[in-house]
């Protein structure tokens, strides 16, 4: 007798199990995954797009289509076009033609301190090119960095230090989340859609943060890097002491592979200098091209100084991985190489490559797919993580109080969700329409331009606001394939750039933009009918329960949840 009551006496004085360090950071993954979690999915959204900078910039300059490649003469041509278009040019940068950018790209200016004016050239006549004024593929790069909100740029320094928050709040969600997930192999493999609910939207958010987890650690921690010197710059200050505190200009010429004060120097410097006289280019490109062993120039830097003008040919960036591209020196007058600047040295060469990653210049068309699929996979992995806490928190609730109102802490991530995940497309959508639809003549037409994103995703979030519910995801993803879907038709009613012309002419820069829009349109649009019958499937199947329990117009489950059923699993 005595035997059971022994066994019954340990098990009611048996002690607790204390937490472990898996479960410990399991809110730490949460958290700060959550707090930035709508920044987070913008930038990562605007930085996958970045990846075809170049080519949204040239979509959204059609009056650019049709160049053809250049020739040998391009950098004498626009060289002697620059001249004759500003004599006074003391300082010039000249981007040279490439398969992504056809046309020549000359900044120049004739005072030190003044802003660099843009010259846009035809690359085998050197006329100049009158293309429409616009934010282009740059604004997605800019926001995606610096959270830039006007073309000429306000606030970019604060910019990036938020992104560096929300950068690092990620990096610590990703290594959080490795450590929470004890089945991370199993989970590559799961993903059951038709589970519905919590389970459906925890396997999209594993899948989507395990198949390509290297990735996502490395585009972090390169974005972080990038700006080491603005994030970390204790150990700069450290080895680089200066008269007035850091020296930062000796540190970044090091790094770059200049002397002290080369730097201030290839910038223009402070000094007023005599305009440029024409310079023979042939000779030094040739020698650079034979260095560098038949690799692409990038761009040309001309600036005059104290003993006379200077040139510096720099590499084409998407020659290698590392970023920081080879230059050469050369005395403009005389031709005669006088520096080879490429530093090797491995804390130099890590860095590059970090930068390189990050970037993805090096990158063909194939490699810039892959990465483009690489950041909508995170992407995917932000928002169902997102979607995944609203659905957890609803699921338990329902549990507990099956007729309980949504909270507002709840009601407001539901919002947000729909408003600024969901509508974040729809802004883009809105930004590329205005470009065809402005005056071409219009004064600050790139600032206008960026009122319609933002205003347009300001609409969205409005509208989360006010129907935080499946509705709500039914309307704004509704009006994002609209906007995708009419844009190939109105670049047709615009421009002569549409797939009437693209597609026979086998032009797939052009073609393929405008049959990816299309695309998106298609599956935005199949996304929300799919709503729109769930919700109507839902709405029949709680008709009768709904009239004798719950409130008026009440539907359990649906609300700022798409596809959720926790309400039956409930």
């Amino acid at each position: 007798m005595t035997a059971p009551q022994t066994k019954t006496s340990t098990k009611t004085t048996r002690q607790p199990e204390q937490e472990g360090f898996r479960q410990a950071m399991s809110w730490l993954h949460t958290w700060s995954g959550l707090i930035l979690g709508w920044l987070l999915f913008a930038i990562f959204v605007t930085g996958t797009l970045s990846f075809f900078k170049n080519e949204f910039n040239l979509w959204m300059r059609p009056e650019l289509h049709g160049l053809p490649p250049p020739d040998s003469d391009v950098a004498q041509r626009a060289q002697a076009a620059l001249h004759k278009h500003a004599p006074g040019v003391s300082n010039f940068i000249m981007r040279l033609p490439d398969e992504r950018t056809p046309a020549v790209n000359v900044l120049w200016r004739d005072k030190p301190n003044s802003r660099f004016e843009t010259l846009l050239l035809h690359p085998q006549t050197g006329a100049a090119l009158q293309a429409r004024e616009t934010a282009g593929g740059e604004f997605f790069y800019r926001f995606h960095f610096e959270l830039r909100t006007a073309h000429k740029g306000r606030w970019t320094i604060q910019g990036r230090w938020v992104v560096g928050a929300a950068t690092l709040m990620m990096f610590i969600a990703l290594l959080t989340g490795v450590v929470t997930h004890r089945r991370i192999f199993k989970d590559f493999f799961t993903f059951r859609p038709r589970k519905g609910g919590q389970r459906a939207w925890l396997d999209a958010h594993n899948v989507s943060g395990v198949l390509v987890l290297p990735f996502y650690l490395m585009i972090t921690f390169s974005g972080l890097m990038i700006f080491h010197a603005m994030y970390m710059p204790a150990g700069i200050a450290a080895a680089y002491p200066g008269a007035k505190g850091t020296d930062t200009q000796s540190y970044f010429s090091e790094l770059q592979g200049d002397v002290p004060g080369a730097r201030s120097a290839r910038r223009g410097g402070n000094a007023q200098t005599e305009p440029l006289p024409m310079l023979d280019l042939g000779p030094m490109l040739s020698q650079a091209s034979q260095l560098w062993h038949g690799g692409r120039v990038g761009s040309i830097t001309v600036r005059s100084d104290s003993q006379g003008p200077l040139v510096e040919i720099t590499r084409h960036d998407g020659d290698r991985l590392q970023y920081g591209p080879a230059r050469l020196r050369f005395d403009g007058r005389t031709g005669q190489l006088q520096t080879q600047v490429d530093p090797q040295s491995p804390a130099i060469k890590t860095y590059g490559v970090l930068y390189g990653l990050h970037l993805g210049r090096f990158a063909d068309i194939g490699m810039r797919w892959v990465l483009f699929g690489f950041g909508v996979m995170g992407s995917l992995m932000i928002a169902s993580g997102l979607i995944l806490w609203s659905v957890k928190r609803r699921a338990q609730a329902l549990r507990k109080t099956p007729a309980a109102p949504l909270p507002f802490g709840e009601r407001l991530v539901a919002s947000f969700n729909i408003g600024l995940m969901g509508g974040l497309p729809l802004a883009i959508a809105a930004y590329l329409l205005a470009n065809r639809l402005l005056p071409l003549e219009m004064p600050g037409r790139p600032d206008a331009e960026l009122s319609c994103f933002f205003g347009t995703w300001a609409l969205a979030l409005l509208l989360g606001l006010i129907r935080p519910s499946r509705q709500g995801w039914a309307l704004v993803l509704g009006m994002t394939a609209l906007a995708y879907l009419h844009l190939p038709l109105v670049n047709a009613l615009t421009t002569s750039t549409h797939l009437g012309i693209s597609l026979p002419a086998m032009d797939w820069t052009w073609a393929g933009i405008d049959l990816s829009f299309a695309a998106m349109g298609l599956m935005l649009a199949a996304l929300t009918r799919h709503l729109l019958q769930r919700k109507s499937q839902t709405a029949a199947r709680h008709a009768l329960p709904a009239k004798a329990a719950a409130a008026p117009g009440r539907q359990p489950g649906s609300q700022g949840i798409p596809g959720d059923n926790t309400a039956q699993e409930a």
